[in-house]
């Protein structure tokens, strides 16, 4: 299995270029709850690889606080929208 993953920053969140988008605490209090982040997002498509799901990527936490299966985050339905609009932004470059 191959997992697509994007580059993701928590520097300069408040300015947004083409191609990116960003979940904060204080416009989506439930999209940050769940996506699992520590601190204000933006998440580039412009910087994506392609990754197989195996340990050496994505090994379970230490102590395991979400059981034993990697807990990367879950994208909030309400920003599926701003996820399409980076994706497609990024693609169109």
């Amino acid at each position: 299995m191959v997992v697509h993953v994007v580059y993701g920053t928590s520097q300069r969140v408040d300015h947004l270029k083409a191609g990116e988008f960003a979940i904060t605490r204080a416009a989506n209090p439930s999209a940050f709850t769940l996506a699992g982040l520590a601190f204000d997002t933006k998440f580039d498509f412009k910087v994506a690889l392609a990754l197989p799901w195996t340990d050496q990527f994505f090994k379970v936490a230490p102590r395991a606080p979400y059981g034993q299966t990697p807990k990367l985050g879950i994208l909030h339905p309400s920003l599926m929208r701003a996820a399409k609009a980076a994706h497609d932004a990024a693609a169109s470059r």
